[in-house]
């Protein structure tokens, strides 16, 4: 029951954190903390207790056998490295909208959220799978139609067609992979062997669907909107975890179960992630919205995701899985401190900032050093995650990939820039007696502090995240064979 339990309490809670709002404001906030913790403690006992390999904890709810509509959940070590970083990113976002307005509500969309999450990383049934995927997508519209910038409505209403649209196109895989194979249980779907024809039509369908929510090229137009006008906490939950959903489903419902479309098309998927690597970077090298341009270099770690994926080998796999993670943790840094920069000096513009650090150094230099993780130095996730997937890429493809690193200088090259003309150097004269220029208060620099320790943690011990799972890609590479 605990795995049901992690997605069912978020959504039962909700509405008492939409309700104690009339009771009390600091409530809904409180309430939303409280379920993260419970997030992070039960998934420290699943950690804890889980076996090494394959899939634990199963949970099986019969619902409609005769349609297949049955509730499957567990998890294998990808599932939990996903569900933790759901959990830590709860608390985290919670922290930062510590001072939120309309709380209530506010915080009811978040659980709201939250269910449904750990559920698409629990599914092992598709069906199911792709009724919580669907779920995920409400409480971010409204949390950017309410509490997002100018052009709010816009963002969110690209943001739904968007998504949804990919979504009819994965639907239609799912129907087809069903009315071929008469089942959407996982552990079965492994032991089908499609017709080549079916297994390409499903393949594409589906992966036209991961790849807008990823997103990559030319799928991505979507997110830059969506992050500008986004509340910065729901910007954290849209790079942190919107985006691995579609790596997820991808790795999930279309590598694992079909090895051998998966390779045919492997040097369209790295193609499309060198295109997305590139195109990202220089966009962000081009970019003078603060925000905008983080937006794009989460589009270009993606692109990294990707290219680990194509790789169709066990390093590759877990370098994208590890690019995931640590790509999680080091942009939900760089999403909040962008939107505390543009709070505290009334401006998104590059152009219009200038020696911050000299105003608020604290906040700076967790700045820099989310930068730095984000290039990837070493000790950092990032250096890991990008290292990692480049050397499965040059193992698989060979020396055409040799024009990956230049995108790591492409990286730090738009970073750079940023913080020479943002952070360092003397103070612009139009900041200069602002009131807001301060440092943060406690209660919001401690979820920053968390990502910095999370980051490096994982950096310089990255055996935590690869010995959890390693052994689960190892034995589904067998299938690449």
């Amino acid at each position: 029951m605990i795995l049901l339990s992690m997605i069912l309490i978020p959504v039962i809670v909700a509405p008492l954190a939409w309700i104690g709002e009339k009771v009390n404001r600091e409530i809904p906030k409180y309430l939303s903390l409280a379920v993260g913790v419970f997030l992070s403690l039960c998934t420290a006992y699943l950690i804890i207790n889980y076996p090494g390999n394959g899939f634990a904890f199963n949970e099986f709810y019969r619902i409609y056998p005769p349609f297949d509509f049955n509730l499957h959940l567990a998890v294998d070590g990808i599932s939990l490295v996903l569900i933790g970083i759901t959990a830590f990113l709860s608390i985290t976002v919670t922290l930062s909208s510590w001072h939120t307005e309309k709380p209530g509500a506010y915080f009811f969309l978040i659980l709201l959220f939250l269910g449904p999450m750990v559920g698409v990383f629990a599914s092992l049934n598709l069906l199911w799978f792709f009724i919580f995927w669907e779920f995920t997508l409400v409480p971010m519209f409204f949390h950017i139609g309410i509490w997002g910038a100018e052009n709010r409505i816009y963002a969110a209403m690209k943001f739904f067609i968007y998504t949804h649209l990919a979504s009819v196109f994965l639907l239609l895989g799912i129907i087809v992979l069903f009315l071929s194979t008469h089942t959407f249980e996982f552990g079965k779907l492994l032991n089908v062997h499609l017709d080549p024809s079916i297994a390409k039509l499903v393949w594409i369908l589906m992966f036209i669907g991961f790849a807008v929510k990823m997103p990559v090229v030319p799928f991505h137009t979507w997110l830059p909107d969506a992050h500008v006008q986004a509340p910065s906490p729901i910007s954290v939950f849209l790079a942190g975890l919107l985006l691995k959903m579609g790596a997820y489903g991808l790795l999930r419902w279309e590598v694992f179960l079909m090895p051998n479309t998966t390779k045919f098309f492997a040097p369209l998927m790295a193609f499309i992630a060198v295109l997305t690597i590139f195109y990202a970077g220089f966009r962000a090298l081009a970019e003078d919205h603060i925000k905008r341009m983080v937006a794009y270099s989460s589009i270009n770690h993606m692109g990294f995701v990707l290219l680990g994926l194509s790789a169709i080998t066990a390093a590759g796999i877990s370098a994208a899985v590890y690019e995931m993670v640590g790509h999680a943790l080091v942009i939900s840094l760089l999403f909040m401190i962008a939107g505390y920069v543009h709070h505290k000096t009334h401006t998104w513009y590059i152009s219009e900032l200038g020696g911050i650090m000299r105003k608020i150094p604290g906040l700076m230099t967790m700045f820099v050093i989310g930068v730095l993780a984000a290039v990837g130095l070493p000790g950092t996730a990032g250096f890991v995650g990008e290292l990692a997937v480049m050397l499965a890429a040059f193992d698989y493809y060979g020396w055409v990939m040799i024009i990956v690193p230049l995108a790591s200088a492409l990286s730090a090259g738009f970073f750079m820039w940023m913080l020479q003309r943002a952070v360092f150097g003397p103070l612009r004269e139009t900041l200069k007696g602002l009131p807001s220029l301060k440092e943060l208060p406690m209660v919001e620099n401690l979820p920053l502090a968390l990502y910095i320790a999370a980051f490096i943690l994982v950096g310089v011990i990255p055996s935590i995240v690869f010995n959890l799972y390693n052994p689960v890609i190892n034995t589904f590479s067998q299938l690449f064979q």
